[in-house]
């Protein structure tokens, strides 16, 4: 069982993990070679299902804590693949490969390396 006590860490740790393999697997190739290698493609794009779909789990404080991680966005790129699969847009990908995920990657880096940042959920448990 993955979630544990209202804990969230493993969804950013999953997040990461899929931020860290978009990068490995689009490391020194090309746009057009992104394009035709159907294999690195489409992990690609169920690694950013997995950062849209880890990102439901995230408590909205800790959202607003860190606004500079883009979890909406995150959240809006996976509902667009899913509900529109064949029309993923390889360039919108592309871009946010190239321009954006090595800085999100950094930034959500520096948050999880914080070791003031509680990841327990206020628990509604009865005692």
């Amino acid at each position: 069982m993955r979630k544990k006590e209202g804990r969230f860490d493993f969804f950013l740790q999953d997040i990461l993990a899929a931020m860290r393999r978009i990068l490995e697997y689009t490391d020194g190739i090309s746009y057009h070679e992104f394009t035709s290698n159907s294999l690195v493609r489409d992990a690609v794009i169920r690694n950013f299902e997995i950062m849209g779909e880890s990102v439901k789990h995230i408590p909205f404080g800790f959202q607003k804590k860190f606004r500079h991680i883009p979890w909406q966005r995150m959240f809006d790129l996976r509902n667009f693949i899913v509900n529109e699969y064949f029309d993923v847009d390889d360039e919108i990908l592309w871009e946010i490969i190239n321009v954006d995920l090595a800085r999100n990657t950094a930034d959500l880096e520096r948050v999880l390396n914080d070791r003031d940042i509680s990841f327990n959920r206020k628990r509604n448990v009865r005692e």
